[in-house]
């Protein structure tokens, strides 16, 4: 069996609707890596701002059919986590979530409240109910095999049952790097397995569609594939990675404004 991992989304339905059409990616087992939600109204290029749009309901909708339909995966994200623990009257999530893109959000749907009670109440809703449900239900980690897949990332020197939620949805450079932020000074792998993550856009280490991290040539190697969707960049999109079941790479599917690019 092949699996495709499927980056950071961000609301950009229009760009998950061109990555699914695709007869490898259809074959196979899809594991979505989070970050369903939120994202920038905007692509800046040339100096010039194009308006993008953000479809958090039918992104969602998309992925539940997936899921449902098809038995495919969806893990939980940092920014889907916002949602389910504001919906849970979290006073911190609520905040972190109102200056990463939960305005916006909560405008897209149908939210006119900004207070923690009334974004909640809403959540709860008979309309918005259903998605809530939905993501409190989703998995953080997922592997098979010789696979692993996980939103952001994972601590080293501590097993997958002692990891932190806050790590797996969050981390970054502790889980890139060992030590100066380097791309000549990748983490060694120690889980040991073909590891695939999102959260953190290519764009912020210089790459564009996906990473691959290898401490060395032996070392098993990780991809980082959070191509920037709806992020503002001028090539954000949203990157597809198929592999077989001992992760060898398969294809590699990166769409841009609709649009295959080439990786």
């Amino acid at each position: 069996m092949n699996y495709t991992f499927i980056g950071d989304v961000h609301s950009a339905a229009d760009d998950l609707v061109a990555v699914l059409d695709d007869d490898t990616i259809q074959s196979s087992k899809i594991v979505f890596l989070g970050d369903y939600i939120d994202g920038v109204s905007e692509r800046y290029v040339d100096g010039n701002t194009i308006p993008m749009l953000l479809e958090p309901l039918r992104v969602l909708d998309i992925i539940m059919d997936r899921v449902n339909q098809c038995g495919d995966v969806a893990l939980l994200g940092n920014h889907d986590n916002f949602w389910v623990q504001t919906a849970n009257f979290d006073e911190i999530e609520y905040q972190t979530w109102k200056l990463n893109g939960g305005v916006l959000t909560w405008r897209n749907l149908g939210i006119h409240s900004t207070n923690l009670a009334g974004v909640a109440n809403a959540l709860n809703d008979q309309q918005l109910g259903i998605y809530t449900k939905f993501l409190a239900q989703l998995p953080i980690v997922w592997e098979a095999n010789q696979l692993f897949a996980v939103h952001a990332g994972v601590r080293w020197g501590k097993g997958l049952g002692q990891q932190a939620k806050n790590d797996l949805l969050w981390i970054r450079n502790d889980y890139f790097f060992d030590g100066e932020a380097s791309s000549d000074n990748w983490h060694h792998n120690d889980l040991g397995k073909v590891i695939v993550s999102g959260h953190t856009p290519v764009q912020f280490l210089n790459g564009i569609g996906f990473i691959k991290m290898q401490a060395d040539k032996n070392d098993v190697p990780r991809y980082l594939i959070d191509a920037g969707s709806r992020s503002g960049a001028e090539n954000g999109g949203i990157f597809a990675l198929t592999l077989d079941e001992v992760g060898n790479v398969v294809q590699k599917r990166f769409i841009v404004n609709h649009e295959p690019m080439n990786v």
